[in-house]
């Protein structure tokens, strides 16, 4: 699935999914924010004690991390 980095609040563009690769996202059109999103991958989250979330849910502890 394609997404807005510039607006959508997924697990994936959160720096408290555990992703340093950034493995569940590559850029499509990287100027525009838009970029290609792996939704069944699965990472521990920082701010919920480790517990696997899926790349697409997301939640109210987002903050967007830089890429």
């Amino acid at each position: 699935m394609k997404r807005n980095m510039k607006t959508a609040k997924i697990c994936a563009f959160c720096k408290h999914w555990f992703d340093p690769a950034c493995s569940a996202i590559k850029p499509v059109s990287p100027v525009s924010g838009l970029w290609e999103v792996d939704g069944t991958m699965k990472k521990a989250c920082l701010k919920r004690n480790g517990i696997e979330r899926k790349a697409d849910f997301s939640c109210s502890n987002f903050e967007k991390k830089s890429i």
